[in-house]
């Protein structure tokens, strides 16, 4: 063979490889990224999870399951919320696993989907919860980061376990509050309550209720057997408390 033959595909089989272990390592980065996104947000860790996003006016979340659909854009119109819903509702689960991914790396930008697969072994009580996830990251001074997440929760399509029909309920009871639709609002945490009656969030919505309602009473009563059921339950504490200040 022509030696500059012969070096010139040694050049271009060196140049493949080291594309190949580039792109790799990049995949391992950005798989990393999203798994301790995910793990922040179970570990209740809001300081870690804030740290894994782009914070700008673009970032964007958006989470979809039967029944409901939230989808927010910009940074700091849904940043707030989660934060606080991470320290006011510690997660139940205690482990995660994130499969079959699909990754496309293109300079500064990666796109990504994956199964994800949430579960506390050992309490059947908590059920498991599979969604489908997307991201895309952006590249920011040699660090990946999210700039949009978007979660489908496949199990609620099909599942009727205690835990998913009470987050419907329970979503469609905000629902009607937003629609200013109060009667419609309580009948439907009232009915969650009856129907899972050991369900702390169901009786912190419920107080939420009659507190908006004017009806104190009721308030307090239902915020203190969600404190009862979930002794971790702040954010029931601290309307507890401004309730009985009144």
């Amino acid at each position: 063979m022509n030696l500059k033959l012969f070096l010139v595909l040694v050049f271009l089989i060196s140049s493949s490889q080291l594309a190949l272990s580039q792109n790799v390592t990049e995949e391992e980065a950005v798989k990393k990224v999203i798994r301790f996104e995910s793990e922040s947000y179970m570990k209740n860790d809001s300081v870690a999870w804030k740290d894994q996003f782009v914070q700008d006016d673009k970032t964007s979340m958006v989470f979809t399951g039967f029944g409901f659909a939230q989808n927010h854009v910009g940074w700091d119109n849904f940043a707030p919320m989660m934060i606080q819903w991470i320290k006011d509702f510690p997660s139940q689960y205690t482990d995660l696993q994130q499969s079959n991914h699909i990754i496309n790396i293109s300079n500064d930008l990666s796109w990504v989907a994956f199964d994800q697969l949430l579960s506390t072994p050992g309490v059947d009580s908590i059920p498991a919860r599979g969604s489908r996830e997307f991201r895309t990251l952006i590249r920011d001074n040699d660090r990946w980061k999210i700039s949009s997440l978007i979660t489908i929760d496949t199990a609620s399509y099909f599942s009727t376990e205690p835990q998913y029909m009470e987050d419907h309920f329970n979503f469609l009871g905000y629902r009607y509050l937003e629609d200013d639709m109060m009667d419609k609002a309580l009948e439907v945490f009232k009915l969650n309550v009856k129907l899972y009656p050991k369900a702390w969030n169901a009786y912190d919505s419920l107080g939420e209720a009659y507190a908006l309602m004017g009806d104190k009473d009721l308030a307090i009563e239902n915020y203190k057997k969600s404190i009862e059921l979930n002794p971790d339950n702040e954010h029931g504490k601290e309307m507890l408390r401004k309730l009985e200040e009144e």
